[in-house]
């Protein structure tokens, strides 16, 4: 009798189970199929994870009841394994990131590729894919299609290369111009049937780290640094990580792109980047301004920004786009006649005046009131910290020209596309497609947030904002610690000097790379903590439900927490949500 061992998709069912293989399905089943099986008298989606298992003695196994399609491939199965393990989530949940969107029962043939032969720039870049796991730094507007050029090119022996992008609007792009110069390619998550059938490029964001590639050649991860790669759902993985694991096991060469390497991309890996003088081009001018002798009543209006609001940089189609992570009307407001801040009558946190609102708002419990002092009963508030919607209507009386707000929550481009002047979130730097320059009206905010990948964080926005004005355009940082080493490395094009400041903290004080950390919520934090405790995890108590747990390095993170879930109770288990490798903390 054939057994195998299926996962099941079911919520809350962490556990493999055995079943029999009918003889009508032998044929159709290996490792990796998706099949449908009987459980808990229904029949539930599963995948075969493991083949002719051992039956345990004395038990009557059920047969699979019928075979749904095609599943990832048993390379995939097996880093699943692994991906669950590292990240302390459920193999189900990672089986599904890997599986088809659409049922597939058959696969399309093998096409040739008709990509030339790498020459000039991109046959350059080809030693980098000749060595071990290797990181490209390159200027923020330095031209990654010769890298790009040089991956594809690996699939011409007939294997599959992954290339990875931090989004989709980056991986379609990709994916249409190799498409033009007549390569193979398929872009996930919907050509995974073509994905599956080998000898392609295999293109797309984060979850094709998990899309099926055959003999895999080489992988390539384009913005190594992009915070997009960590899946926010848990098991909480990072697809590059997941990219250079694939490539370690298949034997396959490792490149990861980045303007400014973090200092978990470089530890393990080589550093490969052009000329000084050459990297020193691909920058724009990062123009720091010191705001240390301003009057701190004069806002967040510099001279500088006043004379580049009059000299007219932007233009529509190259806008000037100023950067304030602070939505809304007003962040923090005060009394005027008697000077309070503005906090809820309810959990006295800070209360906001959010876009378009007449009336306050308590963002923690959502208790709102109108606009009028507790203490005193005053209606005239003063804006202490001002939102981007506050901050549009500034900048359009002191330019005279209309100016539009880009955020997450404004959807109609059509609103802001024709604008000369745009002030909005970071999402500003994700939706503009081209600037004339840029300005980070409060970049102090990111450089001192409460999380330990904070300077990296803030050069990620720098890098972002340089990309969207180009090497010959500008980027306008103000601030009170014109001396931060993000903004030393940025002014200086010299990424290395943040990645040697952030390595020497993190050794210093414990952090990652040189441990591991796992963010742990939960409704019963005592318990919990005593569980992780036991499994020989350093356990601290952040705030109300919240633990962070600390192990020497990934590895003993991952056993101990699989040993302190294995020795809990169900229920308490299902009150835990963790997350390895927080970006937050």
């Amino acid at each position: 009798m054939r057994v195998v061992r299926v996962v099941p998709d079911v919520a809350g069912i962490d556990k493999e189970f055995d079943y029999s293989v009918p003889e009508a399905l032998d044929a159709l089943i290996g490792v990796g199929t998706s099949v449908r099986v009987p459980l808990h008298g229904r029949r539930v989606a599963g995948w075969v994870v493991a083949d002719q298992v051992a039956p345990p003695p004395g038990v009557r196994l059920l047969p699979v009841r019928a075979v749904r399609g095609l599943g990832p491939g048993p390379e995939v199965v097996e880093l699943a394994g692994w991906a669950a393990w590292r990240w302390a989530g459920r193999m189900a949940s990672v089986l599904r990131a890997a599986s088809a969107p659409r049922l597939v029962d058959s696969l399309p043939r093998p096409p040739a590729s008709r990509l030339p032969a790498p020459a000039g720039e991109e046959r350059l870049w080809a030693d980098a894919f000749s060595g071990p796991p290797t990181v490209v730094r390159l200027g923020p507007a330095a031209d990654r299609w010769p890298l790009v050029e040089a991956a594809a090119a690996l699939a011409a022996g007939g294997g599959s290369v992954l290339v990875l992008a931090p989004n989709v609007t980056d991986a379609g792009v990709v994916a249409g111009r190799l498409t033009r110069r007549g390569g193979a390619v398929a872009l996930m998550p919907d050509q995974w049937a073509e994905a599956a059938a080998g000898g392609r490029v295999v293109v797309g964001a984060r979850g094709a780290a998990w899309a099926p590639a055959p003999h895999l050649a080489g992988v390539l991860v384009l913005d190594g640094h992009d915070e997009a790669y960590k899946e926010e759902r848990n098991p909480c993985w990072s697809a590059w990580q997941v990219a250079a694991e694939r490539a370690a096991r298949a034997g396959a060469p490792c490149v990861i792109a980045s303007p400014c390497p973090t200092v978990d991309l470089l530890a393990g890996a080589r550093l490969v980047h052009p000329p000084r003088p050459v990297e020193r081009s691909q920058w724009p001018v990062v123009e720091v301004v010191d705001r240390r002798a301003d009057d701190p009543r004069s806002g967040m209006i510099s001279e500088r920004l006043v004379g580049l609001l009059r000299s007219g940089p932007g233009q529509p189609g190259r806008p000037l786009v100023c950067v304030l992570n602070r939505r809304g009307r007003a962040r923090l407001l005060a009394c005027r006649a008697c000077g309070t801040v503005v906090r809820c009558h309810v959990c006295t946190s800070a209360m906001v005046q959010r876009r378009g609102a007449g009336r306050l708002s308590c963002t923690r419990c959502d208790a709102e009131r109108p606009l009028l002092c507790a203490d005193c009963g005053a209606t005239r508030l003063s804006v202490l910290r001002p939102g981007v919607t506050r901050l549009v209507e500034e900048l359009s009386a002191l330019a005279g020209v209309e100016v539009a707000e880009v955020s997450w929550d404004v959807k109609a481009d059509e609103e802001w596309e024709g604008a000369s002047i745009l002030v909005g979130t970071e999402a500003a730097l994700h939706r503009v497609r081209r600037a004339g320059a840029v300005v980070f009206l409060e970049i102090d905010q990111e450089l001192t947030a409460p999380r330990f990948r904070a300077a990296e964080q803030a050069m990620a926005l720098i890098v972002r904002a340089g990309r969207l004005v180009g090497a010959r355009g500008r980027v306008v940082v103000q601030t009170r610690l014109p001396e931060h080493e993000v903004l030393r490395a940025a002014a200086g094009a010299e990424p290395a000097e943040l990645a040697q400041a952030e390595t020497e903290r993190r050794r210093a004080l414990r952090l990652p790379p040189y441990s591991a950390l796992a963010l742990v919520t939960t409704s019963e934090p005592a318990a919990v903590s005593a569980q992780l405790a036991a499994a020989g995890l350093a356990v601290a108590d952040l705030d109300a439900g919240s633990l962070l747990a600390r192990a020497p390095d990934s590895a003993a993170l991952a056993d101990a927490l699989a040993s302190a879930g294995q020795a809990m109770d169900p229920a308490l288990r299902a009150t835990m949500r963790v997350e390895v490798d927080p970006s937050r903390v």
